[in-house]
Parts: structure tokens; C-alpha cells; sequence
């Protein structure tokens, strides 16, 4: 997987979500996406995604122009804590559903997928009755099993509790150890840091930092010490 971000910008009217925003990323990487509320993260993670059409510039995927309607046939995966799931529908349909809509294998592990996300007693539970944390849980499984090239993560630590949290970083590990794209964008910049192999932090819409992660990341968190001490979140 090779993903190319060429002079992308998005307004909303006037105003400016993403300015000329310049990438490249590979597979097996790991990209924290940073910065405080406003800087453009949620934004450029779904145009990534194909939900938002932007204003200007290109994404190719291995040398292919991306749009909303090449995403799920290249293997593009977008979990947040609002990550669509049927309420109406219980755990394992709603991975049956999303097997069949992505053309996944029909014989593909369910039990397994939801055993590995904590929630093999609540196979046949109605979405709508579980907690923020639980339908997080669900929507790993969902990509477990449909298996992204590109997983794109939108600030998920919030609604996980301790456990959740090792089972979210020890999923996106296995994403880029078998070859897949992840860029995770979070508020956490001390989980960022010992779990990503590169930062990128925006700054109202342009990136303003891009390094790989090395031995000592000191530039990494002088950049972000410019919003933040070491180790806490973005302030608002």
C-alpha cells in the first residue's frame, strides 16, 4: 500500500479545514495524526475515507486516484467510536451484514472475531443496548475480519477502558506487521508516541511536522511542546 496526498484542501465556505496538505505513507507505518480540536485530523481522516469530496488536490492509492467509490473495493476501513453500526440488528448479524456488503468471506471466523474482541457472550445481543466501549470492541472485530488495507482511526481512547485499549493497540500492531496502512489520529500524544512509527501534526489545516520515529523523538515532542507538556493531551 502506497498512499500519496497531493496538495489536498477542504473548505467549508470560507473557512479553510485543510490547506495543501502534502503526504506520503507506506505500508507497515503506523502515522499519528496530532494537533489540537480544529487542526483538520477528523477532517482529512474522512476524505481519506471518501466521505468528504475535497475542495482541491488528489489521494492515489498505489498509484490509483482515490474517490468515495473506489473505498470499500480497495480495502479502506474508517473506525471511530460513531463507526456506523445496525442497533437493530445483534453482534453477530451486524458482522454477517458487513461480510456480505464488503464481499468478505462468507466463511469467515465470526465466533472467533468476537471471542478476540471480549464479546463472545454478547453474540446475540442487540447493538442497540451496548455501551460506546462495547460497540468499539464490535467495530474491531468488524475490521478483523474484513481486513483493511488502510485503517483509519479517529480518536478511539475515549470511550475504551484499560482493557479495550490493549486490544485496540495490539489489533492496529498485527494492521502494519501484516503489511496494512494505519493513521490513528488522538488527543493522546503519550500513547502516540510509543505506539506509532511516525508523527504528523496539523496546525490549523497544514502540517506543520513529519518525522519517523527514532531513538530519542526529540523534535517530536519539541513540536509538540508548542501546544502541549510532554505526555498530555491537546489543550482545546
Amino acid at each position: 500500500m502506497h498512499l500519496q496526498i497531493r496538495r489536498l484542501s477542504k473548505a467549508y465556505g470560507t473557512a479553510w479545514a485543510l490547506r495543501d496538505i502534502d503526504l506520503q505513507l507506506g505500508s507497515g507505518e503506523c502515522i499519528a495524526l496530532l494537533g489540537p480540536n480544529g487542526a483538520g485530523k477528523t477532517t482529512l481522516i474522512k476524505t481519506l475515507a471518501g466521505l468528504v469530496r475535497p475542495t482541491s488536490g488528489e489521494i492515489l492509492l498505489d498509484g490509483v486516484k482515490h474517490s468515495g467509490e473506489t473505498a470499500r473495493r480497495i480495502g479502506i476501513g474508517i473506525l471511530a467510536p460513531g463507526d456506523h453500526l445496525y442497533d437493530q440488528l445483534t453482534a453477530e448479524e451486524n458482522l454477517k451484514l458487513f461480510l456480505a456488503l464488503y464481499g468478505g468471506d462468507k466463511r469467515a471466523p465470526i465466533g472467533d472475531a468476537l471471542a478476540s474482541a471480549g464479546l463472545a457472550d454478547w453474540a446475540h445481543e442487540y447493538v442497540g443496548a451496548f455501551s460506546s466501549g462495547m460497540k468499539c470492541r464490535l467495530s474491531i472485530a468488524k475490521w478483523r475480519l474484513l481486513d483493511p488495507r488502510l485503517l483509519l482511526v479517529d480518536e478511539p481512547y475515549g470511550v475504551l477502558d484499560g482493557a479495550g485499549v490493549k486490544l485496540l493497540e495490539s489489533y492496529l500492531s498485527d494492521v502494519c506487521r501484516s503489511g496494512g496502512l494505519v493513521v490513528i489520529a488522538t488527543h493522546d500524544v503519550g500513547r502516540a508516541a510509543a505506539l506509532c512509527s511516525r508523527a504528523v501534526i496539523l496546525k490549523r489545516g497544514r502540517v506543520v511536522f513529519d518525522e519517523a520515529k527514532h531513538a530519542s523523538w526529540d523534535s517530536f515532542f519539541c513540536a509538540v511542546g508548542e501546544f502541549a507538556p510532554r505526555g498530555e493531551a491537546w489543550p482545546s
